[in-house]
Formats: structure tokens, sequence, C-alpha cells
């Protein structure tokens, strides 16, 4: 018997980032590794933890265990709280993510149910390889050889260009869509007002660099005249 997987299969509250990275830990099973990590299967995360464990004469939590039956597919229905993605509480229907405003994968943020079906395809396997990266972390920290880190380390340099080509292909379609917006519903006081607020950040990100390029293009492109100060300060982002 695990006492770690023990201690966590009886535990008040399942997450499914600490129980899979135990089983990336004690697991040699990759393929089965990957597959939970992307489809975020709690039903079989639990089982295969209790077969890592000898299946032991246990039950874990009855309401966790009810609802994995319920629901059949119950990652963000059973997590009452997952340090890396702030989710619903759970209620008596499933949690539904689609409404959530938040990107747990980097900085910014992204509605799901704002994207295309192929898009929003592309968002949840950036999720699956969110936590499979960082249970490749955990594992990581338990290797003895550097033969093993540097496997583990492959892999996660694999899960770290999916999500970053990923993001920027639902980036490259926000930004068009936001162009699109600024273009048709053009507004030179609404424009002017997003354009002061930006620079008066002290670091603007990539994205806001973006952003801006496409709001000084509507200015342009309408005939309107961008003061000498502000001018400067485009000129120095390399935006003018």
């Amino acid at each position: 018997m695990n006492q770690e997987i023990q201690k966590y299969l009886t535990g008040e509250i399942l997450d499914f980032n600490e129980g899979f990275a135990l089983f990336c830990k004690y697991s040699k099973n990759e393929s089965l590794i990957s597959w939970i990590g992307r489809k975020k299967d709690m039903e079989r995360l639990i089982y295969n933890l209790k077969k890592l464990n000898g299946f032991p004469n246990l039950k874990a939590n009855a309401k966790t265990e009810e609802l994995i039956i319920k629901y059949n597919r119950p990652v963000d229905a059973v997590v009452a709280a997952m340090p890396s993605a702030p989710i619903q509480q759970e209620t008596s229907e499933p949690a539904d993510t689609s409404t959530i405003t938040f990107r747990t994968f980097d900085d910014r943020k992204t509605r799901r149910s704002d994207l295309p079906e192929d898009l929003q395809k592309v968002y949840d396997d950036i999720a699956g390889d969110f936590k499979l990266r960082r249970a490749y972390h955990e594992k990581m920290k338990m290797a003895t050889t550097d033969e093993d880190r540097a496997q583990l380390r492959a892999k996660i340099l694999e899960t770290e260009d999916r999500i970053r080509n990923g993001w920027a292909t639902i980036d490259k379609f926000l930004l068009e869509q936001t162009q699109q917006t600024v273009t048709t519903a053009f507004k030179e006081t609404t424009v002017r007002s997003y354009i002061s607020k930006k620079l008066k950040k002290e670091n603007l990100t990539p994205e806001d660099i973006e952003q801006l390029k496409i709001r000084v293009k509507a200015l342009l492109d309408h005939g309107c005249i961008i003061k000498d100060a502000v001018a400067e300060k485009l000129r120095a982002l390399n935006i003018l």
C-alpha cells in the first residue's frame, strides 16, 4: 500500500491536479499518463490510483464518488477549488466552465465560449497540456538519474511547444476579431481613450502592443490626427 496515494484517496476533496501528479510520480505507463492528462478523466484517474495502491478495501469520499458516477466526466464538477484554475463552486448541476473568464495557462484571459468550435478544441488541448506539463515537472523532481531527468525535460518542452502554438492560433483569431470590431464600429473618442490608457502602463505586453497597433491603424485609416506627444511614444514602441 502506498501511503501518499492512500492519503489522497481518503481525503475530503479529490483534487485532479494533486491526484494526477501522484499518478505521474508512480506510474510507468506514459501513454495512460498522457491520455488521462488530456481528457482530464477523474474516474479513470481514481481507478488507476487504486490499482497502483493494490485495491485496498477503501472508498473515496462518498460525495465525490457519487458525482463521478452521475457526470462520468467530473473534473470540473468534483473539484471544489483547484489552485491552478478557479472554477465555479459545486451546485446541483455540473459546473459550466464555458462561462468562466479566466486563462489559467498564461497571464491573459479568454472566454472559451467566445471561440468557434475548432478553436474550443485547441483551448481544451491546451488545458490538457498544461496539466500534463505540471505533472512532468513533479515527476522530474523525483527522478534519480540524469537520463530520466533529460527524458522528462524533453516531454516538458514538447508540451510547452504545443501550448505556445495553441495560444498563437487562438490569439491570431482574437486579434482579427478585435480588428474587425474596431474598424466596423469605429468611434474616435473610444479609440483615443484606449490608446491613452495603454500608454500610461509602465510595462506593455506583446498583446498590448498588438492591440495598440489595431487602434492606431484605425485612427490613421479614418484620417484622424495623432498628437506629437502621443506619436513620439508610439514611435518608441515601434508602432509608428
